[in-house]
């Protein structure tokens, strides 16, 4: 195992099972642990060799070890070859996959740091819609709750206290959510909170959309040629208002329709 140690700072990407280099923009970085951690941890899974990182290997008297060894070796170097050179320096002397994934793990996960958790909180408070997509900006905020998840541990007693504990995070998370949208959302931000009870996140998405599907609607009904006004009164008396290409499909059947 000596030899592992002394690898140079320009590594070969290990052919371990088609291993692919991972991006890098998702290097370890330092800042970005969890999502490389994860990337890692997928990856490695997906080919049949996350043994290397839990060191649920052979036994050195298993005929099999040898080629492990081999194998845990090239995991090494992909593992330096997905850090930036200063982080890699710090464990280019550890010797095996294990001790390489445990002292990154130690050094980087910053579970219960409570500095981090502040800093993710307050990114998340200042997170605002602006010129984003409601989806676009939905996932900013998600990406940041899945990380103050990582850092944040609870510890429940009991199933009940579990589910207690879930529905208020995401009630949490419904008016983190709100409190962003653009004033353009006032309406139905005030329907959403005057419920009896307040729908989950993926609800208020869905909401959302559909209010500014219907907006689009009106707007391309409003043009129309006054030809159009019984289809228009038609339409705008459904009891569900139909989606914009419904509505387009609607039209151009009457446009034929008077045409022919």
């Amino acid at each position: 195992m000596a030899g592992k140690a002394e690898t140079s700072k320009t590594l070969p990407v290990p052919a371990v099972g088609e291993l692919q280099q991972i991006h890098s923009a998702y290097r370890l970085n330092g800042k970005n642990y969890l999502k490389w951690s994860q990337l890692v941890r997928t990856t490695l899974k997906g080919k049949g060799k996350l043994s290397h990182l839990l060191g649920s290997g052979p036994n050195k008297k298993d005929p099999k070890f040898a080629a492990w060894d081999e194998e845990d070796s090239l995991i090494m170097a992909w593992l330096w070859n997905s850090m930036m050179p200063d982080i890699s320096d710090t464990c280019m002397f550890l010797t095996t996959a294990k001790e390489i994934w445990d002292s990154i793990r130690q050094t980087y996960s910053k579970k219960g740091d409570a500095a981090q958790i502040y800093e993710i909180k307050v990114q998340t408070g200042l997170a605002t819609q602006r010129n984003k997509s409601v989806t676009a900006y939905a996932s900013t905020l998600k990406n940041l709750w899945q990380e103050i998840y990582h850092y944040r541990c609870f510890e429940t007693k009991c199933p009940d206290d579990a589910t207690i504990l879930k529905n208020y995070i995401e009630q949490d998370r419904v008016y983190d959510f709100l409190v962003g949208l653009n004033p353009e959302f006032d309406q139905v931000r005030v329907q959403i909170l005057g419920r009896d009870q307040i729908p989950s996140l993926n609800d208020d998405a869905t909401i959302l959309k559909n209010y500014i599907e219907q907006d689009r609607v009106y707007d391309f009904l409003v043009g129309f040629n006054p030809e159009f006004d019984q289809v228009r009164v038609q339409i705008l008396g459904r009891d569900q208002i139909p989606s914009l290409n419904e509505v387009i499909a609607i039209i151009r059947s009457e446009e034929s329709r008077c045409h022919a």
